[in-house]
């Protein structure tokens, strides 16, 4: 299991007003948006990424971005969200004249043909699946035949 940090962000619209030189920056759209003028050095402080040669652009920014320019409320807390460990995408369509599944392992060029009780076992599709695109496991890809590399095992873990 694998951990993710959520943290919601929102479009923000700037651009360097050729007068002043400051920069504008907008959050939202239409009448509901909020607008505030900062000067170059506290937004590239808050922004490093931003190019500083350009002169507007958007950028997304997250809740302590926004509450440093003035435009949001304080940050609430991070969400901690334990994600599943399936990095394998897998597409498939039931080919009715071989009576057959094939499927293909993305991001490789891995393609199969599976029994469709096999594959409907390991994967848990419906019986009326007849195209669509799944997350599975390793041991689900490497049950239905994909080639899966084993992960490595260093010499100390195996001594210890």
């Amino acid at each position: 299991m694998t951990k993710a940090i959520i943290t919601p962000t929102a479009t923000i619209g700037y651009y360097r007003n050729a007068r002043t030189q400051l920069i504008e920056v907008t959050l939202g759209v239409g009448r509901a948006a909020k607008r505030i003028t900062v000067h170059p050095t506290l937004f590239i402080a808050i922004f490093p990424d931003v190019d500083r040669r350009w002169t507007g652009g958007t950028i997304d920014a997250n809740p302590s971005q926004l509450y440093a320019l003035g435009l949001g409320p304080k940050p609430r807390k991070e969400m901690t969200v334990k994600l599943a460990d399936m990095p394998y995408q897998v597409r498939y369509v039931y080919a009715p004249q071989i009576d057959r599944y094939i499927a293909r392992l993305l991001g490789t060029r891995q393609e199969l043909s599976s029994n469709p009780r096999h594959f409907r076992h390991v994967t848990g599709v419906s019986n009326r699946a007849v195209l669509g695109s799944i997350s599975l496991t390793a041991d689900q890809a490497r049950a239905l035949g994909f080639i899966i590399a084993q992960e490595e095992v260093a010499a100390d873990e195996l001594s210890a």
